[in-house]
């Protein structure tokens, strides 16, 4: 019997083929290969990372490895504007496209965003599809951050939701709702539920910052997220508050702030209740010339266990310097990352715990 990779590899292979007949059909017979009004743009990753324990101590999403060169993810996308409605379509390639799409069969070639907006006018409009998450500070591609590894807030928050969502923009501020699959799932036939997700945000923008305050809940989805003696994911609701801000106090200096706050009520046993809670900050200071440097200091608290993290009941302290050298479209970005935590969480170079892990990172990224 064929594995889905191998279908999934088949059926792209067969889609592009489709395609490039489909372009040189337009070629010949009408002069033409993109429909007006179609953009293209992408991403790609990599990195070496070397842990000081000489094993792999990250517990943190997308930088799973020692000693090792790393392809991140190579990341294709398209869109196009038509009137009042529009379409976005986002596929990643490599390793970080699958752990972000974890609940969708492994493979390395995914659909991280496919959605379409509906503008009834020029302050509302409607999106259906899949879309990455609004929860969080950081995003999934790795052009769009300045630090390369990723915080313990975006790790075990939403990755992306799937359903329609609604937003209303009034001057600088923006109202979005929604209802959505459970959380992380592109169909709820494969999490095996139909119950929904809601989600709403709040937002303030202006030319110098910005303030959103983000809401989720709905049915938890995933046994990462929870304790080891909890029945079952689906007898789990999570309700999670986050706010996220930015600052730019002078043309050098930036500020961001990522709070977030997750509670899980299980229907079945009050006394399984749990929470997690992460306080994220960040400074990012751009020097004359092409390098800047960034900082993140995390405080990331699991002391009820709410996340499953080797069995252990902790508070990580987080602490990320990363440069970045950037020259027109490539940046580089040397890290150096130290993590410490209040329980046995990680391992020295003898296999015997430890309440510490350090690494050091080379990458780059590369936006077209």
């Amino acid at each position: 019997m064929k594995t889905t990779t191998t279908i999934l590899k088949k059926n792209f292979l067969q889609i592009v083929g489709f395609c490039l007949v489909a372009i040189y059909s337009a070629n010949a017979q009408e002069g033409t290969t993109i429909l007006p009004g179609t953009t293209f743009a992408g991403s790609a990753d990599f990195y070496y990372k070397y842990d000081f324990a000489e094993v792999d101590n990250s517990k943190t999403s997308f930088t799973h490895s020692h000693d090792s060169y790393e392809i991140g993810m190579a990341s294709i996308e398209a869109s196009h504007k038509l009137e009042k409605a529009s379409i976005f379509v986002d596929l990643g390639f490599g390793s970080r496209a699958s752990e972000f799409t974890y609940n969708d069969s492994t493979n390395t070639f995914m659909i991280k965003q496919m959605y379409i907006t509906y503008d009834f006018s020029p302050s509302f409009k409607v999106t259906a599809g899949s879309f990455g998450t609004h929860i969080g500070y950081e995003l999934v591609d790795a052009v769009d951050n300045k630090n390369y590894s990723m915080s313990y807030a975006f790790t075990n928050g939403p990755f992306f939701n799937t359903g329609v969502k609604a937003q209303y923009t009034s001057g600088k501020y923006s109202f979005m709702a929604g209802v959505t699959n459970p959380t992380d799932f592109k169909t709820a036939a494969r999490s095996k539920t139909n119950q929904k997700t809601f989600i709403g945000q709040i937002g303030y923008t202006t030319a110098s910052g910005s303030a959103f305050l983000n809401f989720t809940t709905g049915s938890n989805n995933y046994n990462r997220n929870l304790g080891a003696n909890t029945n079952s994911a689906f007898d789990v609701n999570k309700t999670q508050f986050d706010f996220v801000g930015s600052r730019k106090l002078n043309t050098n200096l930036t500020l961001g702030f990522n709070g977030t706050y997750a509670m899980f009520k299980d229907d079945n046993n009050s006394d399984l209740d749990k929470n997690w809670f992460s306080l994220v900050g960040y400074l990012n200071y751009a020097f004359k010339g092409k390098w800047s440097v960034a900082y993140r200091l995390e405080y990331f608290d699991n002391k009820d266990g709410a996340i499953d993290i080797d069995e252990a009941k902790s508070s990580i302290i987080g602490n990320t310097l990363s440069f970045n050298y950037k020259e027109g479209n490539f940046t580089f970005i040397p890290e150096v990352r130290f993590d410490s935590s209040s329980e046995d969480i990680f391992s020295k170079k003898d296999g015997s715990a430890a309440s510490s892990s350090a690494y050091v990172l080379l990458a780059t990224t590369y936006s077209f």
